[in-house]
C-alpha cells in the first residue's frame, strides 16, 4: 500500500512519470485471460459463423460460464441479474448454388437482428447495386431477393436500403461489405447492429459469396435461382443476463469494471477478450489477498450488441437495463466505471488508448502513461467518452467512466476484423499487448481505491465547450467556480495520501469520510452536467447540444444563397444533405426516409439515446426531390421559401437552446458554489 501511495503523492505534487505501484502482474495472467477469452468465442448458435445474441442459447452458455468462473476465481456475491429485452437467435444461414460442373455447393451467411425461417427454398436473387431507390427502377423484386453492396462507415446504416427492398416487395436482402467495415479479405463476413424492424429481414455474405451470386444471375438473364436456408428469430420482450461479482469493501463506494460476453460470429477480441482481461484483473487482485477501500464490482453484460427491436439506439441495451431498472440506485455511490471493451490484443496493433470522460482524462493519463512509458506500445488518454460503448448508460446516471480504446484511427482490427467472422484467434494475438493492459486495469483500480475522492476536473468540460460555444450562459463564472472545486478535489486526495504514507490513520479516516461526503454532493453535479452539454447528431456522435442546430443553420444558409445564385448543384450536394437525416433523402424514396426519420426521433424511449436528439429532423425530401427534378436555371423562389421557413425553425431552436444551457450553467455554477462553501 505504501508503494501505491508514494505513487500517488508523485502524481498530485505534480513529480512526472511514476513507476508502476506495484509488481507487474502474475505470469500467468495471460494465459488464463486467454482460455477464458477461447471458451466464450467457442460458444456460439450458428454452426458456421457462431454468434452469441441476446436471450440465445449460447449468450447463456456464455453466462453460466462468467457466473462459474466468478465464483472459481473468488469473486464474493456472485449474482446473475435476468433483463428483459427483446432477443435474437441466429440458428442457421446458407445459400445452396449448383457449381459449373453441376454440383451442389453452398456458401454460409452472416445475420442481422431480423425475422427469416426459410427451409431450403427455392428463391432467385436480382443484384441492386448499392440498394438505392432509383437502382429498383425497371426491376421487379416482389418476392425476390435482393443483393446490395454497402459501405457503412462513409454511406448509409444497412436497415435503410434493406428498408428500401421491403419497400419493393422483397423477401429479404443479402448485404455485401464492399469496404468500411469487413473487408479483411474476400472471404470475411460482417454484420453490425441493425437498428431496424424485425420484420425487415436482412442477411451478410462475403464478398465471394457475393461475386458467385452475381455470376450466376449475369449468366441467366439477372436472376440467380438458389436455394435459401435460414432460421433468424427474434423475440420481444425475452430475457437476458448481466453475471456480476465483487471483492467487497470497506464503504459503499464501488469502482466498476465492465465488459460484454455477447457478439457477432465468435467474437473472440470483441469482447471475449474484454472479459478474459476483467476476469485477469479480478484473479490478480484476489490472488494478492487485497482488501479495498471501495467494493470492485466486476460485471459482464449481456445483450451489448443488440437488445431492442427497431429504434437507433438498439445497443448496449443490458448495461442500461442494469443501471436504470436492476440496480438504479448503484449510480449514487458509483465512484468510476473502468469498461474494457477496446485495447484488443491484436497481433500488429500497437497504438492504444483509454477513452475517459472529460472530468477524468487526466487521471487517465496520470495511471497508464507510466505503464506505457516503456515505448514498447504507444498509449494515449483522450475524451469524451462516446454512446457506442456500454458505460454511456452509467455516464448519463452520474459515473464518470475510463474506456478501453484505440489510437490508430484505421487499424488492422477495427475496419477489417470487427463484427466479422475475422474476429477469431487466427488474426493473431499479441500476449505482451495483453499483459499490458491487464497491468493497465489493475493500476487504475488500485490507484481509484487509494483516493478519497473522485479524481475529478469539472472545468475540463466546460473549457473544450467554451472553444465553440456562443450564447449567452456565463461560462466564466461556472469555470471560476469549478476551478475552486477541482483545487479542493486534489487537496484533498493529496492531504489524504500524505496521511496514509505518515501512518496518521486518525486523519485518513476523517478525510476519507469527506470524501465519501463529497462525491455524494459533486455526483448529481456531474449527473446534470452530461445531461446539459451532451446531445447527438444524426449518425449517433457526441456533441454539444447547440452544434447540430448550428450545423443546420449554416447549411440552410448556404443552401438559400446557391439557390439565390441559380446554384441548385450546390444547394443540394454541399448544403441540403448535411440537414439532419437529408442525405438519405437524396438516395431512398420517400416511404424509406419518413420510416427512418420517424425512427430517429420516435423510437427511443426506454433506451439509453432517449432525449439525445433534442429537436424533431427537418424533413426535407420533397424540396430536394423537386430541385432534383428542376435542374439548372430554373425557378427556386417556392423552395427558398421552405427553406426560409426552416431556417426560422432551427434559429428558433437555437434560441431555445440557448436558455436551456444558460439556465442548466447558473444552475451548476451555484451547485458547485454550493458545495465548495461546505
Amino acid at each position: 500500500m505504501k508503494k501505491l501511495v508514494a505513487l500517488f503523492l508523485a502524481l498530485l505534487f505534480g513529480a512526472g512519470t511514476a513507476a508502476c505501484a506495484e509488481s507487474p502482474v502474475s505470469g500467468d495472467a495471460v494465459a488464463f485471460a486467454r482460455t477464458v477469452t477461447q471458451t466464450i468465442a467457442d460458444m456460439g448458435d450458428n454452426p458456421d459463423v457462431g454468434n452469441r445474441s441476446s436471450g440465445s442459447p449460447a449468450e447463456k452458455q456464455a453466462a453460466e460460464f462468467i457466473e462459474k468462473t466468478m465464483k472459481e476465481i473468488g469473486l464474493q456475491n456472485v449474482t446473475v441479474d435476468p433483463i428483459t429485452l427483446d432477443n435474437w437467435t441466429f440458428n442457421r444461414g446458407r445459400v445452396y448454388y449448383t457449381d459449373a460442373s453441376g454440383a451442389q455447393q453452398f456458401f454460409p451467411l452472416g445475420g442481422f437482428a431480423t425475422n427469416l425461417q426459410c427451409d431450403m427454398q427455392e428463391v432467385s436473387v436480382v443484384y441492386v447495386g448499392r440498394g438505392t431507390a432509383e437502382e429498383y427502377e425497371g426491376l421487379d423484386v416482389e418476392g425476390k431477393v435482393v443483393l446490395f453492396d454497402i459501405d457503412q462507415a462513409e454511406d448509409w446504416w444497412v436497415e435503410i436500403p434493406a428498408y428500401e427492398a421491403h419497400v419493393h416487395g422483397a423477401l429479404c436482402a443479402l448485404v455485401c461489405n464492399v469496404s468500411g467495415y469487413a473487408y479483411y479479405d474476400a472471404d470475411t463476413i460482417g454484420s453490425q447492429d441493425y437498428c431496424g424492424p424485425e420484420t425487415v429481414p436482412a442477411f451478410s455474405l462475403s464478398q465471394n459469396s457475393a461475386a458467385i451470386l452475381r455470376q450466376i444471375a449475369e449468366e441467366n438473364g439477372g436472376e440467380a435461382k438458389v436455394i435459401l436456408d435460414v432460421d433468424s428469430v427474434v423475440t420481444r420482450n425475452g430475457q437476458s443476463q448481466n453475471v456480476w461479482g465483487e471483492i467487497p469493501g470497506a464503504t459503499d463506494e464501488v469502482i466498476y469494471f465492465f465488459a460484454h460476453y455477447d457478439g457477432y460470429y465468435h467474437s473472440f477480441f470483441d469482447d471475449a477478450s474484454g472479459v478474459g482481461t476483467m476476469l485477469s484483473v479480478a484473479r490478480e487482485l484476489v490472488r494478492s489477498g487485497y482488501t479495498p477501500d471501495k467494493t470492485i464490482r466486476f460485471i459482464a453484460h449481456g445483450a451489448e450488441e443488440w437488445g431492442h427491436v427497431d429504434t437507433e439506439y438498439d445497443w448496449s441495451a443490458g448495461a442500461y437495463a442494469e443501471i436504470t431498472q436492476t440496480h438504479p440506485k448503484w449510480a449514487d455511490t458509483g465512484f468510476v466505471v473502468l469498461n474494457i471493451d477496446g485495447m484488443y490484443p491484436v497481433q500488429g496493433h500497437t497504438d492504444f488508448a483509454a477513452a475517459a470522460t472529460y472530468e477524468v482524462e487526466a487521471f487517465a493519463a496520470q495511471i497508464g502513461e507510466p505503464i506505457y512509458a516503456d515505448g514498447a506500445y504507444g498509449f494515449e488518454a483522450k475524451s469524451p467518452t462516446t454512446c457506442w460503448t456500454e458505460d454511456f448508460g452509467y455516464v448519463r446516471a452520474g459515473v464518470p467512466a475510463i474506456v478501453a480504446s484505440h489510437a490508430e484511427p484505421e487499424s488492422i482490427y477495427h475496419g477489417p476484423a470487427y463484427h466479422s467472422s475475422m474476429d477469431n484467434v487466427i488474426l493473431g494475438v499479441d500476449e505482451a499487448a495483453w499483459a499490458k493492459s491487464i497491468e493497465l486495469f489493475r493500476q487504475y483500480a488500485l490507484s481509484l481505491d487509494a483516493l478519497a475522492t473522485r479524481p475529478m476536473n469539472f472545468s475540463n468540460r466546460f473549457t473544450v465547450m467554451a472553444e465553440t460555444y456562443e450564447g449567452n450562459a456565463d461560462l466564466d463564472a461556472f469555470l471560476k467556480a469549478a476551478a475552486v472545486l477541482d483545487e479542493k478535489i486534489v487537496a484533498l486526495n493529496r492531504d489524504y495520501a500524505a496521511a496514509l504514507e505518515s501512518g496518521n490513520t486518525e486523519k485518513a479516516a476523517a478525510l476519507r469520510a469527506e470524501g465519501l461526503a463529497l462525491d455524494a454532493a459533486t455526483q448529481p453535479i456531474f449527473r446534470d452536467a452530461v445531461q446539459a452539454t451532451t446531445a447527438f447528431d444524426w449518425d449517433d456522435n457526441t456533441v454539444f447540444p447547440y452544434e447540430l442546430t448550428n450545423w443546420n443553420i449554416e447549411a440552410l444558409e448556404g443552401a438559400i444563397a446557391a439557390l439565390q445564385a441559380g446554384d441548385v448543384t450546390t444547394a443540394l450536394d454541399e448544403c441540403l444533405t448535411g440537414v439532419d437525416y437529408n442525405w438519405y433523402a437524396y438516395s431512398f424514396s420517400q416511404e424509406t426516409y419518413e420510416y427512418m426519420l420517424d425512427k430517429m426521433f420516435n423510437k427511443a424511449a426506454g433506451t439509453w439515446g432517449e432525449g439525445m436528439i433534442r429537436f424533431d429532423g427537418e424533413n426535407l425530401w420533397v424540396l430536394m426531390h423537386s430541385l432534383m427534378e428542376k435542374g439548372e436555371g430554373a425557378d427556386y423562389s417556392e423552395e427558398i421559401a421552405e427553406l426560409e421557413a426552416a431556417l426560422a425553425r432551427q434559429q428558433e431552436n437555437r434560441a431555445t437552446l440557448d436558455a436551456r444551457i444558460t439556465a442548466d450553467v447558473a444552475q451548476l455554477t451555484e451547485h458547485i458554489s454550493t458545495v465548495t462553501a461546505e
